[in-house]
């Protein structure tokens, strides 16, 4: 199904991580699907130049993730269904990949919870799903930072109660000049569509 990036936002379903029943509804009634852009935006995600801070407490900015192809995501920490998904399946897209493949490839995921996910939480939070791989990156930044980089990839997101957060579950492939090359929905099971896509990309 392909779709121009301007109307992924009204198309996108939005998500409540912390309700269970909101959940399971995503799980059973929405509809399987992956996207290509029709008309790929030609902005890359490396001309925003805020500041991030990694796992590690090192700073950094977007442009540091060019020179690869780039599999992204936002997701928080506190997320109690969809985000770890989200990160499970992003990590069968990495074990797809040969072990020299896969050392061509970023996988980052930016917080939309910048005020809770601290560095030690995103560190704790790698530990809990497994993830050592040096190709991957966690990040939070600024509220600012955060709505820039969601509204370049085309996700919606916003707080609700109890700091929790409703928002788009998108997996989203970056070339490695930062340009958005294919998105899926970071809910899907068959994922050889986005997986097919990112092996385009690499060199």
């Amino acid at each position: 199904m392909k779709i121009n990036l301007k109307i992924q936002l009204a198309l996108s379903l939005l998500l409540a991580c912390s309700s269970p029943a909101f959940a399971e509804n995503h799980e059973h009634h929405h509809h399987q699907h992956e996207t290509t852009l029709s008309t790929p935006s030609t902005d890359s995600v490396f001309n925003i130049t805020d500041t991030w801070t990694a796992a590690d407490g090192k700073t950094f900015q977007l442009s540091k993730l060019g020179g690869k192809p780039t599999v992204v995501a936002m997701v928080y920490t506190s997320c109690q269904y969809v985000c770890p998904l989200t990160v499970q399946n992003i990590k069968r897209i990495e074990r797809s990949l040969t072990e020299a493949q896969a050392g061509k490839v970023n996988f980052a995921l930016f917080s939309f919870d910048p005020e809770r996910d601290t560095p030690a939480k995103l560190t704790a939070f790698a530990k809990l799903h497994g993830i050592t791989s040096p190709s991957w990156t966690l990040a939070q930044g600024s509220a600012g930072a955060v709505r820039k980089l969601a509204v370049t990839l085309g996700v919606k997101y916003k707080k609700v109660a109890g700091d929790d957060f409703e928002h788009d579950a998108i997996i989203s492939i970056l070339d490695s000049k930062g340009v958005i090359k294919y998105q899926a929905d970071a809910m899907n099971k068959n994922l050889d569509g986005v997986t097919e896509a990112l092996k385009a990309q690499i060199q």
